[in-house]
């Protein structure tokens, strides 16, 4: 059996908070010089992701950029070393940055959609260079999500299964109760999702009358595209849950709220900072280049 490719999607557009900061809002700290966007990136890593995807409009992806650069480490295989040659055995995860569309915006930009548009990115985008390279499955790490990330490592397995979908879950909720906690999915739920997203939303006008061969009728202003408002349930609505593997979470805290971020700061719960070459920036070095 061939090997399974796993793309890590991280959303960013269409994030909502309380926070009310200048600052972007996957920039809070969750533990000290550990942002909540280097936590996904990790968490991705952990979970044997082959790529990873972020979703950010184009104004704050150089932003994110600075922070976590081009590509990380696989933790699992970094201090792997065979004959003392330790570099030579570490796996690089490329890191991708993906805007939202630009018909969607506006229309169908809530903050699922991100997801939705993530996973198209990345299979088109890896479709154009080799069929050999397009994702299998995803897994979708929401950086606000905050819980103990160490316990990905002992369900890769589980989460890069072909046969079976993952949820993280906490008290009885998954995403599909919208509590923005990690899941995967497969390119048949990713169809079936942005099926059932496009024929729910609402458009600019009203559906034709009998005998009508065209809408004539616009919708008011607030009730038009109402899939920029929809939340996680609603997107995820059609995925597959049958044969999923649940795992249920000790503590998990939505951060997204300031009163669970106080709760999460003043709480024995914390996540412990992954050694700093794991979560540093890596960028590529420019070619020199003479005409």
């Amino acid at each position: 059996m061939s090997k399974l490719h796993l793309a890590g999607i991280i959303p960013i557009s269409g994030l909502q908070t309380d926070h009310n900061l200048r600052t972007p809002d996957v920039m809070i700290p969750v533990e000290p010089g550990f942002t909540a966007v280097q936590k996904s990136i990790h968490e991705c890593a952990l979970a044997g992701c082959n790529t990873i995807w972020i979703i950010a409009k184009e104004d704050l992806a150089p932003i994110v950029r600075k922070v976590v650069g081009e590509w990380t480490y696989d933790p699992v295989y970094y201090g792997r070393s065979k004959f003392g040659q330790g570099s030579e055995h570490r796996r690089e995860i490329p890191i991708y940055y993906a805007p939202i569309h630009t018909k969607d915006i506006g229309r169908r930009d809530s903050y699922g959609w991100s997801v939705l548009n993530g996973i198209y990115t990345s299979w088109r985008t890896a479709k154009h260079i080799s069929k050999w390279i397009v994702p299998d499955k995803y897994f979708i790490s929401f950086p606000l999500g905050v819980y103990d990330i160490y316990q990905i490592r002992e369900h890769r397995r589980l989460i890069s299964s072909r046969e079976e979908n993952f949820f993280f879950r906490h008290n009885g909720k998954t995403v599909l109760d919208d509590c923005p906690l990690p899941f995967t999915m497969t390119n048949e739920d990713y169809i079936n999702c942005r099926r059932d997203v496009n024929s729910k939303t609402t458009k600019e006008y009203y559906n034709t009358k009998e005998g009508e061969q065209y809408p004539s009728r616009k919708l008011p202003i607030e009730e038009r595209w109402s899939a920029k408002t929809f939340n996680l349930s609603e997107v995820f609505e059609k995925m597959s849950t049958k044969k999923s593997n649940i795992v249920d979470l000790g503590w998990w805290y939505d951060v997204s709220k300031w009163d669970e971020y106080r709760n999460y700061m003043g709480s024995e719960n914390f996540i412990k900072k992954p050694y700093e070459p794991l979560t540093k920036p890596h960028t590529h070095g420019i070619i020199p280049y003479k005409a």
